[in-house]
C-alpha cells in the first residue's frame, strides 16, 4: 500500500501521497516524541518530516516498479 504511494510521491511529486505516508508514521512519530522533554518535541517533530520527506523523495524506487 505504502509502496503505491512513494511511487506516486517521487514520480508525480504528489503532494497527497507525501502526506499520506507521513500520516501512517503518526503513531510512531507520537510514541517516540513522549520520551523528549516536552520544550523539545515541537522542534524535533518538524526535524523528523523534514528527514522523512528527503528519504521519501530519494528512496531508490527501481526495484519496486
Amino acid at each position: 500500500m505504502l509502496t503505491g504511494f512513494l511511487i506516486q510521491a517521487q514520480q508525480h511529486h504528489d503532494r497527497e501521497a507525501t502526506l499520506h505516508i507521513l500520516e501512517s508514521f503518526l503513531p510512531k512519530i507520537k510514541a517516540s516524541l513522549r520520551q523528549v522533554p516536552a520544550d523539545h518535541r515541537d522542534d524535533l517533530k518538524q526535524e523528523l518530516y523534514v528527514k522523512m520527506i528527503e528519504v521519501i523523495q530519494t528512496f531508490d524506487i527501481s526495484e519496486l516498479i
